[in-house]
């Protein structure tokens, strides 16, 4: 509406008046009529009008006393009015409204009356408030705010600012920059009430984020701390409330508040300690609260001087300041001086007794705060368990939302990090409600880590599952998942759990529990040695119970890679963890061992567990047995290596000593290094006093064995250890097949060495096997005798040469059990060896007493012993000229008991023998037997005969029959026996027959024999016919037999 000139004013300026008494005095339905009627309008037109252009009317107004600003009191009675307020009418007027903010020259007063209206109307009325800020109020009252009015009025627009700012929807206008630059200026220079007002409407523009983050806001921080420190209690909290809103969740606000002028922590003590005002100092704890969030402001002294007001209104019992007490407490408590300062009973029982409620923010703080206090306290950890925080938190903690159950989970693994309290009867009532816990859906990480690791630390001592009532499906169930978890250490913790619940038989044999080994055996070969470490200690239990399960979730394959894993490098315990789970499943089933590599099995060789050793030795007999190509690739893993320590430490040494010796009865084994470098370790066994297993001996014996046939292993340095080991072991009467297998190897070793020869006989190996040549054991004594053989066969040992060595041949060779010809022959060479290489043995008394038996091994000797006696006795023969002629003659004549085999032998045996057995038989003492058996046709041409003859042999005296009386035909039968000290060569037997009668004597004829033929062929026999005259007569004959024998043993040379 719009009213030009004096007389159109006056008629609406009277109407206003009659307006007055109807909206005062009419019923509600008059006074919304008028509302609807366009009055508002009106009004809203006159104001300021009437004051400026007819202040004749105002004058008659005055003296009748009628009120002053009639518009003004119609409209304000009518926004009184919630249906006006609210309803179209109030819409169509904020426009108008905000026009006349507008500040105009003929209309002075018309502002201030406007801002009285719109205050009236924005109050309670959130469609007001956006409709003022669209019809341009936010702009309109910045601008009126830049003009400097007066004190009162910009108190005014200052608070209808605050009000429209209440609405959230209008801190995203525009003009709330403008607003906040206006009112930082206001804050540095209006009045206090201003000030006041300004400081409250701050809180409103601080709700939002992007104006917070304005330097302009930033601006506000110095006189906002100005008003705080130098202000009454009404200033302090709306300014307390500003710098809270301000700084809320940005550090950067807290560090600008603590470098400004003056000193808030400072002023913020003060209110703390001296305000009577609880409202004012709940709002200085809040701005601690924000505060105390940068480190720097928490470690100052003043904040540490907080300390003691903090408590007290902690202790007030108001719960207007309990909670931002405990929150700003919480926070100061981040620096730990200040925890130690903190850490008193009193705080520990308030801190306690604030849990329980349905105040859930002031329970999260009072636990928030005791995690602090307990960390590294034991003290007050105690203290806490005995303030009955444990059954507080287990009351709660299934009740209340997941940021209070975190905070009570986090608490419980504080508290549990306590060996004392994890260990206590209150500890494992946790693990119910911790498992519970885990099973909501709405649980975070954090709290799945705290939980785990609450468990982990109570699990510890297995009775803490004595209470459990759920079942082992209800609590491994959930603990898979976390395997598989996108946090190392929720997967970690996870296993850890599992791993303790593992360590319990019905939890092992659990159905569930199968369903855990596919992602634990994923999480072993993962690689990172944390997860692991504890991913196998839970497959050492399950491998128990679910070998197969493992082996057919990869488990082989994945265990594997931790064995040989070299970066990084796992600890021993993880190492033994994961070799130990691998074992239980080979052991399972042996069809697993050939699927395990041979570079893995040589590895667990390395095992400080003996069952570990066990099955890795298991696994490699059975591969090296089922193809012998794997000896060479064991070798170069390691395997000697490995089990030459096996050996050393004395651990299994049956199994390792059985794989060690196959490997190296691998030809191609032994021409490797290793082969080389196994002497020592092996002999060092042997020669080891706590080496007590004859079997893994033997098998070390059997293995240097196997070494020492490679010749170029027998000279080896080391050796000449190895000969010492083998006569020590031979010195402790071992078994026979030891006995056997260490002769032989002693044979290969000083075979081609001199040096081993020389050690055998140092280490007293010489007189051993002497002893060992009466062995009742025909194998060991013939190998016995070779090995002599060996030693004596060129003249190294020239020293240990000996008339008991002689002697031991010669038992050896007179044992009736011995003279089997394969064992005979190995002595008989033997002792032929010894008489070759060293002369002087011959003129021994030894050698003499061997003779005897010598001429048995010739007698029932096949022909290779027979054949070594010759040797023998030919050497013997070749010294007698050089000996002693006592024991040359003993010597001969003892051999002569050979004469009648050498004859046979000359009748018998291959050519080859003919001439050591003639040249034996020609050298030899030996007695000639002639014996004249009768003749024949002696008659004579006259007289009777009376036979005899007369023998002679050289120049020796003649022998002579018996006479034979009046016989043509005598028969004699006598036999004469001449000695030779050696054969007859060359010489003649001459045999005279005559007869005697009353004439005298008369010759019948004389037969000569050649004797020489006869040693040889031993008996020379037959009829000789009678030669007379130079002439023989053959019909007289002399039947004769010559026999060539050894000398009886009773007749003197």
């Amino acid at each position: 509406m719009k009213i030009q000139g004096v007389y159109g004013v006056a008629p609406f300026y009277w109407l206003l008046y009659f307006r007055i008494h109807l909206v005062c005095t009419g019923s509600r339905s008059i006074q919304l009529a008028i509302a609807n009627s366009g009055a508002v309008v009106g009004a809203i037109a006159m104001i300021g009008l009437i004051e400026s252009d007819m202040p004749n009317l105002v004058t008659m107004a005055e003296e009748f006393k009628l009120a002053e600003n009639p518009s003004q009191i119609i409209l304000r009675s009518l926004f009184d009015l919630e249906d006006v307020r609210t309803g179209a009418t109030a819409r169509r007027s904020i426009p108008l409204l905000v026009d006349i903010l507008k500040p105009m020259a003929d209309k002075p007063g018309a502002p201030l009356v406007a801002l009285h209206l719109l205050t009236q109307l924005a109050e309670g009325s959130e469609t007001n408030k956006v409709a003022m800020a669209e019809a341009g109020a936010l702009d309109a009252l910045t601008m009126y705010l830049s003009l400097s009015p007066q004190d009162s009025t910009e108190t005014t627009i200052i608070n209808l600012l605050g009000i429209l700012y209440k609405n959230p929807d209008l801190l995203y206008y525009e003009s709330s920059l403008s607003t906040l630059n206006q009112l930082v200026a206001v804050l540095r220079l209006g009045s206090r009430n201003s000030r006041l007002s300004a400081a409250r409407t701050l809180q409103n523009l601080f709700d939002s984020e992007s104006i917070r983050d304005t330097e302009v806001a930033r601006q506000a921080i110095q006189p906002l701390l100005d008003m705080l420190e130098s202000g009454n209690e009404i200033e302090q909290q709306a300014t307390l409330g500003a710098l809270i809103k301000l700084s809320a969740g940005n550090i950067s606000k807290a560090s600008a508040m603590f470098d400004v002028e003056g000193n808030t922590l400072e002023s913020l003590y003060k209110i703390l300690s001296f305000s009577s005002s609880l409202e004012l100092k709940k709002d200085a704890a809040q701005l601690c609260y924000v505060l105390f969030e940068n480190s720097d402001i928490r470690a100052s002294p003043i904040a540490t001087e907080c300390l003691r007001p903090l408590i007290s209104l902690m202790s007030s019992g108001s719960s207007l300041v309990v909670e931002p007490a405990v929150c700003a407490l919480s926070r100061l408590l981040d620096e730990e001086h200040n925890a130690e300062i903190a850490a008193t009973n009193e705080v520990v029982d308030l801190l306690v007794s604030f849990v329980p409620g349905t105040n859930y923010q002031l329970s999260e703080a009072s636990i928030a705060a005791l995690i602090k206090l307990g960390k590294d306290r034991p003290n007050c950890k105690l203290d806490m368990v005995k303030a009955g925080i444990i059954e507080h938190a287990l009351d709660m903690i299934l009740e209340v939302p997941i940021s209070v159950s975190s905070s009570i989970a986090e608490l419980l693994r504080i508290l549990t990090n306590n060996s004392g309290i994890a260990k206590s009867s209150a500890a494992a009532k946790m693990v119910e409600p911790l498992f519970l816990l885990l099973r909501r859906p709405d649980v975070t990480m954090w709290d799945q880590h705290s939980a785990l690791q609450a468990l982990v630390n109570i699990l510890e001592k297995p009775q803490s599952l004595a209470a459990l009532k759920s079942t082992p499906s209800q609590i491994i169930e959930p603990l898979i998942s976390f395997l598989d978890s996108p946090s190392q250490a929720i997967q970690q913790l996870g296993t850890e759990v599992l791993s303790h619940l593992l360590e319990q038989e019905h939890f092992q044999q659990d159905i569930t529990t199968k369903n855990a080994v596919v992602p634990l055996v994923q999480l072993a070969g993962i690689g990172i040695l944390s997860l692991q470490q504890t991913a196998v200690k839970a497959l050492e239990n399950i491998s128990q119970s679910w070998p197969k399960a493992v082996a057919d979730a990869g488990g082989i394959f994945e265990l594997s890679k931790v064995i040989v894993q070299d970066d990084p490098q796992p600890s021993q315990a993880l190492w033994e963890s994961a070799a130990l789970v691998l074992c239980n499943v080979l052991r399972y089933s042996s069809d697993n061992y050939v699927k395990v590599s041979l570079a893995v099995l040589v590895r667990l060789l390395n095992s400080t567990m003996e069952s570990t050793v066990t099955i890795a030795l298991g696994a490699l007999l059975v591969q090296e047995k089922s193809n012998s190509r794997c000896a060479v690739a064991m070798a170069e893993a390691g395997a000697v290596r490995a089990l030459l320590e096996l050996l050393k430490s004395h651990r299994c040494e049956e199994s390792a000593a059985r794989l060690l010796e196959a490997l190296i009865n691998n030809s191609r084994v032994r021409e490797t290094k290793v082969a080389k470098h196994s002497i020592a370790p092996l002999s060092q066994y042997l020669l080891d006093p706590q080496s007590k297993n004859q079997a893994a001996k033997f098998l070390v014996t059997l293995a240097l064995g196997d070494i020492f046939q490679h010749e170029a292993l027998a000279r080896a340095s080391d050796s000449v250890s190895a000969c010492r080991a083998l006569v020590s072991l031979l010195e402790d009467q071992p078994t026979d097949d030891m006995t056997m297998v260490a002769i032989c190897a002693l044979q290969s070793l000083v075979m081609h060495s001199r040096t081993n020869r020389r050690a055998v006989a140092e280490a007293g190996g010489i007189l051993v096997v002497q002893e060992l040549l009466l062995s009742p054991n025909v194998d060991i004594a013939g190998q016995a005798a070779l090995l002599i053989k060996h030693l004596f066969s060129n003249h190294t040992l020239q020293e240990y040469v000996s008339n008991e060595l002689i002697r031991s041949l010669t038992a050896a060779l007179e044992r009736e059990l011995l003279s089997t010809s394969s064992i005979n022959e190995v002595i008989l060479r033997t002792i032929y060896v010894i008489f070759s290489n060293f002369r002087k043995v011959r003129f021994s008394e030894a050698a003499t007493l061997c003779i005897p038996h010598l001429v048995c091994a010739l007698k029932d000797g096949n022909e290779a012993a027979q054949e070594s006696v010759l040797d023998t006795l030919c050497l013997l023969k070749e010294s007698w000229p050089q000996m002693n002629e006592d024991i040359a003659k003993a010597q001969s004549l003892i051999s002569a008991e050979a004469i009648p085999v050498l004859q046979m032998l000359m009748k018998t045996c291959p050519p080859s023998f003919h001439d050591r057995a003639d040249n034996l038989l020609h050298c030899l003492p030996g007695c000639l037997t002639v014996t004249i058996l009768r003749g024949n046709n002696l008659k004579q041409t006259m007289g009777s005969t009376n036979a005899f003859c007369c023998l002679q042999i050289g120049n020796g005296p003649p022998r002579q029959t018996k006479l034979v009386n009046q016989s043509i035909c005598p028969v004699w039968n006598e036999g004469f026996t001449w000695l030779f000290d050696i054969p007859p060569k060359g010489q003649k037997l001459y045999i005279l027959c005559k007869s005697k009668n009353t004439f005298g004597k008369s010759t019948l004829g004389r037969v000569t024999i050649q004797i020489d033929k006869v040693v040889t062929e031993g008996v020379y026999s037959g009829f000789f016919s009678l030669s007379h005259d130079g002439g023989k007569d053959g019909s007289r004959t002399l039947e004769i037999e010559i026999v060539w024998s050894n000398r009886p043993a009773n007749d003197n040379m």
